[in-house]
C-alpha cells in the first residue's frame, strides 16, 4: 500500500471517528470536573440565591454528574464579571455566569459604555420570566390606570437608574400619566415603610414575585391595588390587570415599551463564553431545561421565596437579537422618555 493511500485511509478513519462520537465526547467531558457558576454580586442577594439553588440540582442533570460550585465576583454592578467571562474565564463549559443585573445585557443598546456584547455570548437559559407591576396603597383615590391621568401619584425610588424611576417616567411620556418620582429611598424596604406611613402613594417597578415573597399580607389583606403590568406578557395570576401594551397606540410606542420590558423576560439569566463548543452548548442548555423541571428543585422552590418560570437559551438569544434590531430613533426616544421632565 502506497504512502498516499495509507494517508488517505488514516485521514478518513480519523474524520469518521471525530464525526461519529461528538455526543459521547461532550457527555464524557464533565465527568469528574467542577463547573463554577460565577455571580456578579455579593452573597445573599437574589441572583446569588438562584445560582446556589441551580448549583444544588443542575449537576445530576448533566451527563457525567459534575460538581457545581458558586463563586461571587462583585464589582462595577456586575460588569467586572462580564469582563472576566469574555477574558480569562475558561471557554470549555466549566465557567458559567449568572448575570448580576438583568438590564446589563442592554447597556450597549442604551448608550452605556460597555465591553460586554450580549449578542456574542452563549446564553444557557433563564430561570425566571418576571413581570413588573405598579402598585398603589389602598388609601389612595387612584383605583385604575385611567385615574393616573387625572390624579398625581407619588412613588418612591432609589435613584435615576431604578425601574421605580424609569417606568413612571416612560408612562408619563407616552400616556400622560401623573407620576411624581421621589428619589432617595436607598432600599425597597424604605419605600414600603413610606407607603404605610402615607409619605408616598406606591411604587412602580417591583416584580409580582417580589410582592408575593416579601409582602404577601398586602395581597391577602388588599392593602395595595395593582394598576398595570410592565412586561412583554401578562402574568397568568393577574388576568384582570391591564398591560402597558394595552395602552400603546402605535408601533413606535409598542417598541419603546418592549425595550424597557425586555429585561424582565430574562430575570435570572445564565451564560457562557461564545467559544463554548456547540456540542457542550446543546448539552448544557438541555440539562438546564431539565433542571428547571426537576422535582427536587421544584420542591425547594415551594419551600423558599424563589420563583421559577424558565425560558431556554435559544429564546434568550432571540429576545436579545430582536431588541437590538430596534431602530436607532426609537431607542433614542425610549432613552429620552426614561429621564422624565427636566
Amino acid at each position: 500500500m502506497g504512502y498516499r493511500t495509507s494517508l488517505a485511509i488514516g485521514c478518513a478513519a480519523a474524520a469518521f471517528l471525530m464525526s461519529a462520537t461528538p455526543n459521547a465526547s461532550a457527555e464524557d467531558f464533565f465527568k469528574g470536573r467542577d463547573i463554577t457558576i460565577f455571580v456578579g454580586s455579593t452573597s445573599g442577594g437574589p441572583y446569588d440565591a438562584y445560582a446556589r439553588m441551580l448549583a444544588r440540582h443542575w449537576g445530576r442533570n448533566i451527563p457525567g454528574s459534575p460538581n457545581l460550585v458558586v463563586q461571587n465576583m462583585p464589582g462595577a454592578s456586575g460588569r467586572r464579571l462580564m469582563g472576566h467571562m469574555q477574558g480569562i474565564a475558561p471557554k470549555d463549559g466549566t465557567a458559567i455566569a449568572a448575570a448580576a443585573h438583568r438590564a446589563l445585557p442592554f447597556d450597549p443598546l442604551m448608550g452605556v459604555k460597555a465591553k460586554f456584547d450580549p449578542t456574542n455570548v452563549t446564553w444557557i437559559g433563564n430561570a425566571n420570566d418576571e413581570v413588573n407591576i405598579c402598585i398603589v396603597w389602598h388609601a389612595s383615590p387612584i383605583k385604575t390606570f385611567d385615574d393616573l391621568r387625572k390624579h398625581e401619584m407619588v412613588v418612591g425610588s432609589g435613584g435615576p437608574a431604578s425601574t421605580d424611576t424609569i417606568y413612571p417616567n416612560v408612562l408619563n411620556a407616552l400616556f400622560g400619566t401623573k407620576f411624581r418620582v421621589v428619589q432617595g429611598y436607598e432600599a425597597a424596604a424604605q419605600t414600603h415603610i413610606a407607603m404605610e406611613r402615607g409619605e408616598v402613594d406606591g411604587r412602580c417597578g417591583m416584580t409580582w414575585d417580589t410582592l408575593q415573597a416579601i409582602k404577601p399580607d398586602w395581597i391577602t389583606e388588599k392593602k395595595v391595588r395593582i394598576l398595570v403590568q410592565f412586561a412583554l406578557r401578562k402574568h397568568p395570576d393577574l388576568p384582570d390587570v391591564p398591560s402597558v401594551f394595552d395602552f400603546a397606540r402605535n408601533e413606535e410606542e409598542r417598541q419603546i415599551l418592549a425595550l424597557w420590558s425586555a429585561p424582565n423576560k430574562m430575570g435570572r439569566p445564565f451564560y457562557a463564553p461564545i467559544e463554548l463548543p456547540k456540542e457542550r452548548t446543546e448539552l448544557l442548555r438541555r440539562s438546564f431545561d431539565r433542571t428547571m423541571k426537576d422535582p427536587a428543585l421544584l420542591a425547594e422552590v415551594e419551600k423558599t421565596k424563589l420563583f421559577v418560570s424558565p425560558i431556554t437559551g435559544e429564546e434568550v438569544h432571540a429576545l436579545i437579537d430582536g431588541i437590538y434590531a430596534t431602530p436607532a430613533p426609537v431607542v433614542a426616544k425610549a432613552l429620552e422618555a426614561s429621564k422624565g421632565n427636566k
